[in-house]
C-alpha cells in the first residue's frame, strides 16, 4: 500500500535536502512537562535544534516524517508569537519570565530563520485540527 499524500510530501521534503531528524531530552529546567528537542542534521550544515511540546508523545526518530510535521507546527507557533517571548511562552504553558524559556524561544527563533534560509518552508500538510482529533492526514502520519 502506497503511503497517504502527506506522508509522501513530508518523506519527499527530507529526501530532497538530505535531512534526518533525531529526538533528544530538553532541559530539564525547562518548565514543559511534553518538551523534547529536535536535532536536524544535514550533509554539510551545522545542526539545527529546535525545542518543542509534544503533549501526545508523537516525536519518535523511527518517523521522519511525522517529526518533521511537528516542526513545522512549531515553526507555525512561533510565527504566530510574532517575535514576542511572552505570546510564544504563554502558548507553550511557561512562565515567559523564566531565563530557561526565554533562552528556548531565542534559540528556536534562531533556528526557525536558519532552517527557512537554507531548506525553506515544509509543506504544511496537517491542520491543527487534525493533531488535535487525529484525523486525516495527522493520523496517517502517525501510522507510518
Amino acid at each position: 500500500m502506497a503511503p497517504p499524500e502527506a506522508v509522501r510530501r513530508l518523506r519527499a521534503f527530507l529526501a530532497e535536502h538530505g535531512l534526518e531528524i533525531a529526538v533528544g531530552p530538553a532541559d530539564s529546567d525547562l518548565g514543559g512537562i511534553d518538551a523534547v528537542v529536535l536535532i536536524v542534521s544535514a550533509p554539510q550544515r551545522p545542526d539545527l535544534r529546535i525545542t518543542l511540546f509534544d503533549e501526545y508523545g508523537d516525536a519518535r526518530p523511527d518517523n521522519p516524517a511525522l517529526c518533521l510535521a511537528l516542526l513545522n507546527m512549531q515553526f507555525r507557533e512561533l510565527s504566530d508569537a510574532g517575535g514576542e517571548v511572552t505570546r510564544w511562552a504563554t502558548a507553550e504553558g511557561l512562565d515567559p519570565a523564566a531565563a530557561k524559556a526565554q533562552t528556548a524561544f531565542a534559540q528556536n527563533e534562531a533556528a526557525h530563520a536558519a532552517f527557512l534560509a537554507a531548506y525553506g518552508p515544509i509543506p504544511d500538510v496537517v491542520s491543527d485540527l487534525d493533531w488535535q482529533i487525529n484525523a486525516g492526514p495527522a493520523q496517517a502520519l502517525r501510522a507510518w
